[in-house]
């Protein structure tokens, strides 16, 4: 953007190390900084399109900008393309920053598995995720026009108001994602810039890239995230030509076992600012009901003063629907309130199960081949057990039983404000759901079960109770693969009881997930 002239914007123990690490960098910002004032960087305020480092998404948002490494999540589309690699049903959603001073801030999106899409020049797309986003930023309406003819008048050195002038950014942009035979995933986002001041403006293209994958450090499984932002060959503005806000951010995030909370870091590398990091954590309540908190520190002190960095939020999700809300201080200038509502339409009518039987006109070819057996949709009857009530809900001990299909039963405790409900809806299938990576080591499918939802906040693991031919597990393991994040994470299955028709009922311990896979493989396969 053209300086003066318009407006610039300027679980385990690593699981609790990385809480710990924000409440010290939290501390130990504000303790710096009354003694000694923040150092502007030398390139501040040299790059054009400045709204594109504005935090898009409340939640994204609530947790101070740590997200590099979130996946499954559509705002993604701004902060790492791979992240919605894994995207297993169709979501758009709207989002508004209040921002200090009277400017705002809009986001709007549209995203969804991309099996089945069809592009001019590429053909049939048979896996991954595609988003499309629009982000606009603009000014109050009523900025004073001054052209500074008589500034040098002694008598009157005061420019006249010679009208009134807006200004605003916008992007549109174009996303997808994809997951390679390695697990990692890979994404991209193509944007179309446009910055506009009254009756000037000025237009260029950038390009996003981001890749997300598993990694396990200490024996513990962490979701690691690399994105490159805003590359592009600058934009000219009435006769200058600036820079876009280029930056390299690294993140590593984990989902802590047993009380569902996720822990985040981020490391940013701007070419127009200091390097900053990001520290963020969420913690789901009961209910569907989430608080979030987070911390930005840049090195040399946050230009706002120190409590300019943190950020804090809250989200509350119905079975269709979430509402999310964050608040974060810019010190003297007034403070940021953002808002997010997010819609979910479940799996594209691709997906449904009638859709994935073999021979179906819009099946889309699996990862791996499937068996002949054709998918069903179940509806589960729940028994439920209340055990505790608290402040935050009452805890159910919860059982859904199936009949006349591999699944038997489905067990859980949650938090719920409200009753228990009667069903629990399912699909069986021989099929991994689209956008999955193969299973390791290619392991034969034996079934798949998929959930739309927990009902609650699921407090520790799911028992899963499953039955399996004996021709189909002789000198067998049986291993159950729950889809978390990005990948799969195996469970061993144990023997409860053979059957008296040739088959035998399993048992097994996994974790939440929206869908889970039964391979038997020889017991040294995996």
């Amino acid at each position: 953007m053209e300086r003066g002239k318009g407006i610039a914007i300027k679980t385990g123990a690593a699981g609790r190390g990385l809480a710990a690490a924000a409440v010290l960098l939290a501390f130990a910002a504000a303790a710096a900084a009354p003694l000694r004032a923040a150092k502007i960087h030398a390139e501040a305020g040299s790059t054009a399109a400045a709204f594109l480092k504005l935090p898009v998404g409340a939640r994204p948002a609530g947790m101070a900008g740590a997200f590099a490494a979130a996946e499954g999540d559509p705002y993604s589309l701004y902060w790492n393309p791979a992240g919605i690699a894994g995207l297993g049903e169709r979501r758009a959603g709207f989002f508004h920053n209040e921002h200090f001073q009277g400017f705002g801030q809009e986001f709007l999106y549209y995203a969804a598995p991309a099996a089945g899409l069809r592009l001019p020049f590429i053909g049939r797309l048979r896996d991954g995720a595609f988003g499309l986003s629009l982000n606009y930023f603009y000014t109050p309406d009523d900025l004073e026009r001054r052209s500074g003819l008589y500034e040098s008048d002694p008598a009157a050195p005061i420019s006249p108001v010679e009208g009134h002038f807006g200004a605003y950014d916008l992007a549109l942009a174009a996303s997808y994602a994809r997951r390679t035979a390695a697990g990692t995933a890979l994404g991209a986002t193509l944007k179309l810039i446009r910055q506009s001041i009254d009756d000037e403006s000025g237009v260029t293209a950038a390009l996003d890239l981001g890749a997300v994958r598993k990694v396990r450090l200490r024996g513990e499984e962490y979701s690691a995230g690399l994105s490159l932002r805003n590359l592009g060959p600058g934009l000219k503005f009435v006769s200058e030509s600036y820079s876009l806000p280029l930056s390299l951010r690294a993140g590593l995030s984990r989902r802590l076992p047993g009380t569902g909370a996720l822990a985040a870091l981020d490391v940013e590398l701007p070419v127009d600012n200091y390097p900053s990091a990001m520290l963020g954590a969420e913690y789901p309540v009961a209910g569907g009901f989430t608080l979030r908190s987070g911390y930005r520190y840049r090195l040399r002190g946050n230009e706002l003063g120190a409590w300019s960095g943190f950020a804090a939020g809250a989200g509350f999700r119905l079975e269709r629907v979430s509402f999310d809300y964050a608040y974060s201080p810019a010190g003297e200038l007034g403070d940021s309130h953002r808002f997010s509502v997010d819609f979910r339409f479940g799996p594209p009518r691709a997906r449904l199960m009638d859709e994935l039987r073999p021979g179906s006109a819009r099946a889309v070819p699996a990862p791996v081949p499937a068996p002949s057996a054709a998918g069903s949709d179940l509806v589960l009857p729940v028994s439920a057990r209340a055990l505790s009530l608290s402040s935050r809900g009452v805890m159910y001990e919860l059982k859904a039983e199936a009949s006349g299909a591999a699944l038997r039963s489905v067990s859980f405790r949650t938090l719920l404000r409200g009753p228990a409900g009667a069903e629990l809806p399912a699909a069986e299938s021989k099929t991994l759901p689209e956008g999955a990576p193969p299973l390791p080591g290619g392991a034969a499918l034996s079934a798949v079960w998929e959930f739309p939802y927990f009902p609650g906040s699921v407090q520790g693991d799911v028992r899963i109770e499953f039955a399996l031919p004996a021709s189909e597990i002789s000198g067998k393991s049986v291993m159950v693969f729950a889809r978390t994040g990005g990948g799969w994470e195996s469970r061993t299955a144990s023997p409860v009881s053979m059957g008296g028709n040739g088959g035998a009922l399993f048992s097994v311990t996994v974790p939440p997930a929206p869908a889970y896979a039964v391979s038997a493989v020889l017991i040294d396969g995996i």
